[in-house]
């Protein structure tokens, strides 16, 4: 109970999640196109403007959800309070009721029938189902713009911060050559093996070597934050992200000039969100 507790109390970190108008068009665009084009529920059997019937269902999920965020998030912004998780919690089952009960008047009056608790229950049925799938969709895709986001602010700070130091990768072959390159130009490395691939610009070019090492060893020779493992077999600088895609599960780096991606698996995963947050 009290980890259910705080979490309800924590601040919610995908504000986003709320529609905006361009959400709200799109959740309202989707909703006509799948009932216009698949025509589910007996639509098919309508007499009148199909089109314009659908059309309507899409307006009327745009407004619902416009006017539900303007008044619940406006409203605890005028009063300055923090949105939480419990404030987007209840947001989302007003929401959903607010639809179900819209969906089932709007029903009514185009198809002449009795309003009902089994047409609401149908409409809420479905509703229901439709806002888990738009509210996932549009978690995940505000949860990569903010990861992305801070990765950004971060990567702009620890940048200039480490502007001009030089780190030294030593090759433990007796017949090698150490790397010495600035600490902003290193990409990622790789364990392969016995050996790991140290990826890194030079030059404007991304240029791979190996070196007779350990991706511990190495990690022990880079006391930076933003060289971060990622993987049991990649370290990464955070410094020189362009993008990261993913969930719970993992993540897929995109490093800027480099056509790589780097893994990072799920166990590292909190990890990244503790650097990143």
């Amino acid at each position: 109970m009290s980890r259910l507790s705080s979490f309800l109390r924590s601040r919610c970190t995908l504000q986003g999640n709320a529609a905006s108008w361009r959400t709200s068009i799109a959740s309202g665009g989707g909703i006509f196109l799948f009932l216009y084009l698949l025509q589910p529920f007996g639509i098919s059997q309508y007499r009148g403007s199909i089109f314009l019937m659908c059309l309507g269902f899409g307006m009327l999920t745009a407004c619902v959800l416009w006017l539900g965020s303007v008044l619940f998030f406006k409203t605890l912004s005028y009063r300055k309070i923090p949105v939480t998780n419990g404030h987007q919690i209840l947001y989302s089952i007003g929401i959903e009721l607010a639809m179900a009960v819209s969906m089932t008047v709007y029903a009514a009056f185009f198809f002449h029938i009795p309003l009902t608790g089994r047409l609401f229950w149908v409409f809420f049925y479905w509703t229901f189902l439709v806002w888990v799938i738009v509210t996932g969709i549009f978690t995940l895709i505000n949860y990569n713009r903010m990861l992305n986001g801070r990765l950004e602010e971060l990567i702009r700070k620890t940048t200039n911060e480490q502007a001009g130091i030089v780190i030294t990768l030593h090759d433990q072959n007796l017949r090698g050559s150490d790397l010495t390159l600035p600490v902003n130009d290193l990409l990622y490395i790789e364990a392969r093996k016995n050996n790991v691939c140290v990826c890194y610009r030079n030059e404007g070019k991304t240029v791979k070597t190996e070196l007779r090492s350990t991706l511990t060893a190495l990690k022990a020779a880079l006391p930076y934050d933003n060289i971060f493992q990622c993987h049991r077999s990649f370290l990464v600088n955070v410094n020189n992200i362009c993008s990261a895609k993913g969930n719970s599960n993992g993540y897929q780096l995109r490093l800027s000039g480099c056509d790589d991606t780097v893994p990072v698996s799920r166990t590292f995963v909190p990890g990244l969100r503790r650097f990143v947050g």
